[in-house]
């Protein structure tokens, strides 16, 4: 019903700056302790800046330490998709029960829930069934809460009683630790100074920042 988690997101392969640092400290709380502090968190940020990384480490991270946990992972979109299919199979209240009985829900990209008042109402019912069972929630966006046009009051109250937190584009230093580590999992070797160039572009989200460093590692090969 859901995606996998995908191995390669964890906590200890995530770079750790000042961009991300509360967010990190956070997500890692949740996973320790799913249900118990941060409930929901909230998580918001612009593409590419790590959001679907930390919630699948969340995930993976609860798993580790309780196996057998029930986690799952889904988009707005794959979420939409789901209910209109069990809506049209009558099977609504079984996808509800389903959802209810998730003892960590990750959800990727809620700001698609824009205008789209059915579906902030069928996850505002699993979010309250989630809350009062102390199971736990985790939302990330490309905006906060506030942000996302014609939100229901009542999602927006549910999601700030929790913890929203931001991930920032990621500064000097973080992005040279990335382009170090990167590297090294691909067995690159380069010349003194050269990443410390690299790092030094102003790139927006960690994607852009991987792409220059996939552009020096094909140049390396040829050459």
């Amino acid at each position: 019903m859901t995606e996998e988690l995908n191995p390669r997101f964890t906590f200890d392969t995530l770079v750790v700056g000042a961009a991300n640092r509360l967010a990190v400290t956070a997500a890692r709380t949740v996973g320790e302790s799913p249900g118990t502090a941060y409930n929901p968190l909230f998580i918001y940020g612009e593409s590419g800046l790590g959001k679907t990384h930390l919630l699948m480490a969340i995930g993976q991270l609860a798993q580790q330490l309780q196996p057998g946990i029930d986690v799952a992972y889904v988009t707005l979109d794959e979420f939409v998709e789901l209910y209109h299919a069990a809506v049209g199979a009558g099977q609504s209240e079984a996808l509800r029960a389903r959802f209810g009985r998730v003892d960590v829900l990750l959800m990727d990209d809620v700001h698609f829930l824009t205008h789209r008042r059915e579906m902030q109402a069928e996850l505002l019912r699993i979010v309250e069934q989630i809350q009062v069972e102390n199971k736990q929630i985790v939302l990330s966006s490309d905006r906060p809460p506030v942000e996302i046009q014609e939100l229901d009051d009542r999602l927006l109250t549910r999601f700030d009683g929790g913890l929203v937190v931001d991930i920032d584009v990621p500064d000097y230093e973080t992005r040279l630790a990335i382009l170090k580590r990167r590297a090294v999992e691909r067995g690159a070797d380069f010349e003194t100074g050269v990443l410390e160039e690299v790092a030094r572009f102003d790139v927006q989200n960690v994607r852009e920042l991987l792409g220059l460093l996939n552009r020096l590692v094909a140049y390396q090969a040829v050459s």
